[in-house]
């Protein structure tokens, strides 16, 4: 039993021209309706009327030299809310660690060894109660119910 290459098949051949016709019709509208009216024409107007007046050499080198300084700008603003974000963050692990050294030394190891336990259990209670439900939801939409 000889099998035809799949890109061969007579299916496969009719999904892939009629896809190129209606990709080609869907295209030639997107560029008549939105490309040549808003793009096309606009940007070649501009280049019509801007082109008779080629910028100089001056010009060029102010438009670099004012993109490098302002690349630099963003530079030295993206490193200083990278810092105050960073900061925070170690603000906030370090307030919690002495919080909890704090803790522990108010009520003593073995109180907070309790709640801690109890705290662990409450959690572990949440997150298999979660697993429960989501297996009797995975299992009511795949149409198997236990």
């Amino acid at each position: 039993m000889e099998f035809l290459p799949v890109l061969q098949n007579p299916t496969f051949t009719y999904l892939q021209s009629a896809t190129q016709d209606h990709l080609t019709t869907k295209l030639s509208h997107l560029r008549a309706m939105v490309l040549q009216p808003y793009i096309i024409e606009p940007v070649s107007s501009f280049l019509a009327s801007y082109s008779s007046a080629m910028p100089d050499l001056l010009s060029i080198f102010l438009l670099a030299i004012i993109i490098l300084v302002s690349l630099k700008i963003l530079d030295y603003a993206y490193r200083v809310v990278v810092f105050w974000i960073t900061l925070a963050f170690k603000l906030v692990f370090w307030g919690l660690v002495l919080s909890l050294g704090w803790y522990v030394y108010s009520v003593g190891i073995e109180n907070a060894g309790r709640d801690f336990g109890w705290l662990w259990g409450v959690i572990y209670g949440f997150v298999g109660d979660f697993q429960e439900r989501s297996k009797t939801a995975v299992a009511a939409y795949s149409g198997n119910p236990k």
